[in-house]
């Protein structure tokens, strides 16, 4: 079973997937993609971010080439998109490379999962981020719909949201942010988080995602709020979980955070 989280850069998305990794263990075998790929090289225990992606590019490579003939409608599109961006850079190479890797890692859980829940934080519904945001190239619904009906899906996708003003704060405050935006100028962080955060909107409301998605509000890096949307999340997982040889569709539901005391 995939769960794969998604939400605007700041959102808290790898956060709160550790917090829900934690209150899944004991209860259920719960993974991370990256656990389930590096540990096949015993290199779970890496955590520099770069050296992280290349261990997945390298392990993800073979699986991605070996199942393209399934998901070349998708790559083919991912490329075509890319082309439409107004210019071509090293940003534009490291976008391709990430469809790859994104690809080749879904596969490795597609045949290595054995019956665990693996939890994923740049999957390849997250790939609509790279193709559809950084770039003034303007894109309609029938492009976004067009990605969802291709993209290789999850069992279940958490869309983490908050507003667009706490998006941009944390965007400005996070040393690893994305390199599109290391300026650290407001007026592009903020048109990049709007811009991103209108998108998951009509993506997660797609015909062939809605269905799957479980919307949480994590409007503040509040410990105790994350922890109460955490504990809420795995208990939604847990139950869903219990049917997953059946897949049913999952009913439309939001969390809201814990009120406060």
């Amino acid at each position: 079973m995939i769960i794969e989280f998604i939400g605007c850069t700041g959102a808290g998305k790898t956060t709160l997937m550790s917090e829900v990794q934690h209150r899944l263990a004991g209860r259920a075998q719960a993974v991370t993609l990256f656990d389930l790929v590096a540990g096949q090289l015993g290199l779970r225990r890496v955590v520099h971010p770069t050296v992280r992606n290349l261990i997945q590019d390298i392990v993800g490579l073979p699986f991605f080439v070996g199942s393209l003939h399934r998901h070349r409608a998708f790559v083919v599109l991912a490329l075509k998109t890319l082309t439409r961006h107004e210019s071509y850079t090293l940003f534009t190479l490291n976008y391709l490379r990430s469809i790859v890797r994104r690809v080749g890692t879904y596969e490795i859980v597609r045949r290595c999962n054995h019956d665990r829940i693996v939890l994923v934080d740049e999957g390849t519904i997250l790939s609509a981020h790279i193709l559809f945001v950084f770039t003034s190239t303007v894109y309609g619904q029938e492009d976004i719909e067009k990605f969802a009906s291709l993209v290789p899906l999850p069992e279940l996708v958490v869309y983490v949201k908050a507003p667009v003003d706490s998006l941009v704060r944390r965007s400005l405050r996070r040393g690893d942010t994305r390199k599109e935006m290391k300026s650290k100028n407001h007026l592009l962080v903020e048109k990049y988080v709007s811009r991103a955060a209108e998108m998951f909107d009509r993506l997660t409301e797609t015909e062939r995602i809605r269905d799957r998605v479980l919307t949480v509000a994590n409007p503040d890096s509040n410990e105790g709020q994350c922890g109460a949307v955490a504990d809420r999340i795995a208990e939604f997982i847990l139950n869903y979980g219990s049917g997953v040889e059946q897949l049913p569709a999952i009913p439309e539901k939001q969390i809201e955070p814990a009120p406060t005391a």
